[in-house]
């Protein structure tokens, strides 16, 4: 059975771009081996990331991301059946909460700041299609790193 899962998490220790890279590395290898396609958003404190797989994929992945250091306070967001990808060729791509992006946030926010955690399931999901939609090619291009 396909699946999506949504989450908001907050950031335990701060993360250089190094770090960021290093996350995104391993998650894509993990992800690819298997059968795991998503998004990353991320602003420096929180991330909003959907991951789609089958059921039992998706909660062995979920269940190691409660126990991952580098984050903290997870919120599942919505988690259910789908019928197809939003994110088919990418093993996770990357968009970046930052200014550059502020109006894609924005509209599905109030004020100007990220807080995946004011948002329900399908206002995230909403919100990740904005940015896969504005930030297609970046990405893309992150995501095939």
């Amino acid at each position: 059975m396909l699946s999506r899962l949504i989450y908001a998490s907050s950031v335990a220790k701060p993360l250089d771009p190094a770090g960021i890279n290093l996350l995104l590395s391993q998650a894509r290898l993990r992800n690819g081996l298997r059968g795991v396609t998503g998004m990353l958003v991320f602003d420096s404190k929180y991330f909003l990331q959907a991951i789609e797989g089958s059921q039992r994929e998706l909660s062995s992945l979920y269940s190691l991301l409660v126990n991952d250091p580098r984050h903290c306070d997870l919120m599942l967001l919505k988690f259910g059946r789908i019928d197809s990808r939003l994110f088919p060729s990418w093993n996770m791509a990357f968009a970046p909460a930052d200014a550059a992006h502020r109006a894609v946030f924005g509209r599905r926010m109030a004020g100007s700041r990220f807080d995946p955690y004011s948002l329900d399931g399908t206002a995230a999901e909403s919100l990740l299609i904005d940015f896969m939609t504005v930030g297609a090619d970046l990405s893309e291009a992150l995501a095939r790193d």
